[in-house]
């Protein structure tokens, strides 16, 4: 059986194909993944033939495309083989016939795209126990959670991050302006539903609007559902899902400098990326590096950690926060002229017309990930003492996630089917806020939600816990405390005070408007891009 579909920007731009069988049709995921899969395994066997095997695993398998997992020549289950593929890279087409192939294996993972978080194949004890406590007792398993937290944020010695030094930037450095295709590299965590993402989706869209080719390379194994967006048609797309041999990052590394005419790096939360950019800085000085930082991450330090270890190999940190501003100048001490203020509140409009709301009483609603930072088990909690206060009201919880089973059987547990609502990521976010009248954040932890600029264009009310930069754009009467007993006991009076009192209302809606337009009043993140690219492409 053989497919004249193209597999994708990887084909055309970095290996040729001499000969494919295939056994099965690929839907468009699949094919941009045995792309990209192609593409990373060509750029790390330079002048080698390959004859790769690519199958598809069983039902919520993750992909695996790169490292150790590559060189099994067995898989598990219900997976087949779709499609054995040979190809060396584009300037190596004439191989000779006489030249063995290197055998690979890359598998594609499950046919239904999840939005789900990998899990462990073999959960270890710890695991285990973790998820009994959690889905037994979420609540005391959360206020244990936020008291660590509360210690970690306390401790002196978060302060004390050691810093990597690196070579300094050095234009004259640049080669010549050959015919190369001038590029901008992505790094991002993965394709999947989350705030960075969207954010990096819009810059990719921008670079090629700037005449960039964007490169997307991504460090953690998904599924990838949103490969298939219009922001990366042209895309050459990296999945790397496992570690690379040793020798195998630098061979990667110099394959795209020397295939693209690389003018700029761009970070959207890629630690693979991050840990290599001070070798990247010495071995490429001229390129330009930045990244874009979302949210603080004070139980493991996270991707701001990450960028303040490695701050002197970047030009410049972007940030969508003034508790991030803040916390990189005056915590930190990076240079204040290395940090820059975009906030992304021209990501979503923050006014419109209020929607006709429907009959039948108040709905109150929850929009995000199902997953811990998110913490939507207290959104149930929070249901099942508010469907006493307002026998009327309905709920809605928008969202899909590494919990969605949790959360199902936990609300079957609370009784709550009649007056619950569960909507998956395949309706639109639109109308749930169009529905809601008060939108509720239960998060632990947040930079600043576009779901509360979302919520306030759709004149839905915001209340959220106090965490990240929230009361740059929530009321301050709105605020709840982050630890969960409090916050339940906060977020029930905020609600009932929301829709039994329509005049505190009134006052709380002005408010917010007033809040969410000074924030949006701040630099955006979408002109400040298009500056930076400009500068790149000069």
């Amino acid at each position: 059986m053989t497919s004249q579909t193209p597999l994708g920007p990887g084909a055309s731009r970095v290996y040729s194909v001499h000969e494919a069988t295939w056994w099965e049709e690929l839907d468009d995921r699949e094919r941009r993944l045995l792309d990209g899969a192609l593409t990373v395994s060509v750029l790390t066997h330079p002048r080698r033939v390959l004859r790769v095997l690519a199958h598809r695993g069983e039902a919520g398998a993750v992909p695996e495309t790169t490292g150790w997992a590559v060189a099994r020549m067995t898989w598990d289950g219900a997976s087949g083989p779709v499609a054995l593929v040979t190809v060396s890279g584009a300037a190596d087409a004439d191989a000779p016939d006489d030249v063995e192939p290197l055998d690979l294996v890359v598998d594609l993972g499950g046919e239904r795209p999840e939005f789900v978080q990998a899990k462990p194949l073999t959960p270890s004890p710890f695991h285990r126990a973790h998820f009994a406590a959690r889905s037994r007792a979420p609540v005391a398993f959360d206020a244990l959670r936020q008291r660590r937290t509360d210690q970690l944020e306390r401790r002196p010695s978060r302060r004390d991050i050691p810093r990597t030094r690196s070579a300094p930037r050095s234009a004259a450095a640049a080669p010549p302006p050959g015919d190369k295709p001038r590029a901008v590299l992505f790094g991002l965590h993965w394709l999947e539903l989350g705030g960075a993402e969207r954010w990096a989706l819009e810059c990719i869209q921008a670079a090629a609007e700037a005449g960039f080719l964007p490169i997307v390379l991504t460090d953690r194994a998904s599924s990838s559902p949103w490969v298939t967006r219009p922001e990366l048609a042209d895309a050459v797309f990296l999945p790397i899902t496992s570690p690379l041999e040793a020798h195998q990052d630098a061979t990667l590394l110099n394959g795209l400098f020397d295939a693209f005419d690389i003018r700029g790096i761009h970070l959207h939360h890629c630690t693979w990326l991050y840990e290599r950019l001070p070798w990247i800085r010495a071995r490429f000085p001229w390129v330009h590096i930045a990244d874009s930082l979302h949210i603080l991450e004070w139980r493991t330090g996270g991707f701001v950690e990450i960028a303040v270890r490695v701050t002197d190999a970047i030009d410049v940190h972007h940030v969508i926060s003034p508790q991030l501003r803040d916390y990189l100048i005056q915590d930190m001490k990076v240079p204040r002229e290395k940090v820059v203020l975009a906030t992304l509140a021209d990501l979503t409009p923050t006014t419109r017309a209020p929607a006709l709301r429907r009959d039948g009483g108040t709905t109150v609603a929850f929009v995000g990930r199902l997953t811990q930072q998110k913490r939507p088990y207290l959104f149930l909690r929070l249901v099942a003492r508010l469907r006493r206060d307002l026998p009327d009201a309905r709920f809605v919880m928008h969202g899909d996630g590494e919990l969605a089973d949790e959360i199902r059987t936990m609300s079957r547990r609370l009784g709550l089917g009649s007056v619950l609502e569960m909507r998956g990521v395949d309706q639109p976010v639109s109308e749930t806020l169009d529905d809601a009248d008060v939108l509720v954040i239960s998060s632990d932890n947040e930079g600043v939600t576009l779901t509360s600029f979302e919520a306030a264009a759709h004149d839905a009310l915001v209340i959220s816990a106090d965490v990240g930069s929230q009361r740059s754009v929530v009321v301050d009467d709105l605020l709840c405390p982050r630890h969960p007993l409090p916050f339940l006991a906060a977020a029930r009076e905020r609600v009932i005070t929301a829709v039994t009192d329509p005049e505190q209302r009134a006052r709380w809606a002005a408010e917010q408007q007033r809040k969410v337009q000074a924030f949006a009043a701040l630099p955006h993140a979408r002109e400040w891009t298009r500056d930076l690219y400009k500068e790149w492409n000069a």
